[in-house]
């Protein structure tokens, strides 16, 4: 049936369910690994003991045992979080591959023509200095919104090891939710809707699987310029690789410094946010006039 309310909510809510749930269950699965073995010894050490405990010294003894078990689980939670993220990944590449093959078969093209690789150049200078620019922005937010959940957040982030921060937050999360976000679901609002419905859609959903203000902010209107990138490049090779730089700059930056240095002084991080910005809109404009401009035409939902 054309139009179909019903069929269109669950044909964008059914894939992001998807997606959430995936990862919840991975993370629980993995972390009732890590417990179990705890969870057994605890049992162990109360039997063998002989002891008559009540309910409060019973359930002291068990979690003395499970501490180092959640301390493992804390160490590891960007670990968690990139396994579980990456489990995702056979859902939203298998939509995706799904949905071409249908628009293929179907005679439908909603993409402009490819960009060639040496176009890419824009992407990968807006993603080392937007890095920059961004970081510091959202600094200098944080400074004015004071959110407990982004302290939280980047503490977290940066305390695991620099090689799980690149291979988690510099490729896995990036590529899982531009299939996600992009490749899945902003192409299907896409189906019936312009350009600007399905970005923002698509860029709302994004930015709420980050849980603190700052970076909702932020990946709401990342969301949006991600689906414009891969609308003028015609592949989804273009969110992944800005994604991936962006996500990339920031955590190299952070780890030789450079955000340090520039936080001494508030005046080098307001210099940087300008000429960041500056720089990234010089490439936005060449992007925008580089092609074809982004079609709003509506097509008809398969």
């Amino acid at each position: 049936m054309k139009n179909d309310p019903r069929r269109s909510f669950w044909r964008a809510a059914g894939p992001l369910l998807g997606f959430w749930g995936i990862q919840l269950v991975m993370e629980f699965v993995i972390e009732f690994i890590i417990i179990l073995p705890f969870m057994g010894e605890a049992s162990s050490r109360m039997t063998q003991s002989g002891e008559v405990l009540n309910y409060q010294e019973m359930m002291n003894k068990y979690y003395e045992v499970l501490n180092p078990a959640f301390d493992k689980i804390i160490g590891g939670q960007i670990a968690i979080a990139g396994i579980a993220t990456a489990a995702t990944l056979f859902l939203t590449v298998t939509l995706f591959v799904i949905d071409r093959k249908k628009e293929q078969i179907a005679g439908i093209q909603r993409m402009g023509v490819q960009k060639p690789l040496k176009n890419y150049w824009s992407l990968l200078v807006m993603g080392v200095i937007g890095s920059i620019g961004a970081t510091c922005l959202s600094a200098m937010a944080q400074a004015v919104l004071v959110d407990p959940e982004y302290i939280q957040t980047a503490q977290n982030m940066y305390s695991a090891d620099f090689v799980v921060q690149i291979i988690v937050f510099g490729f896995v999360i990036p590529i899982a939710e531009e299939f996600m976000f992009r490749g899945v679901l902003y192409q299907r609002y896409r189906e019936t809707r312009g350009f600007y419905y399905a970005a923002i859609w698509s860029a709302l959903f994004f930015s709420v699987t980050h849980t603190n203000t700052v970076q909702m902010i932020y990946t709401f209107l990342l969301g949006i310029l991600l689906c414009y990138v891969y609308e003028k490049f015609g592949s989804m090779k273009a969110p992944i690789m800005l994604h991936i730089v962006l996500n990339l700059g920031s955590l190299i930056f952070t780890d030789i410094g450079v955000f340090n240095w520039l936080a001494r002084e508030p005046f080098k991080m307001a210099v940087a946010v300008i000429i960041s910005t500056f720089i990234c809109a010089a490439c936005f404009v060449w992007i925008q006039r580089s092609g074809d401009p982004v079609s709003t035409q509506k097509t008809e939902e398969m």
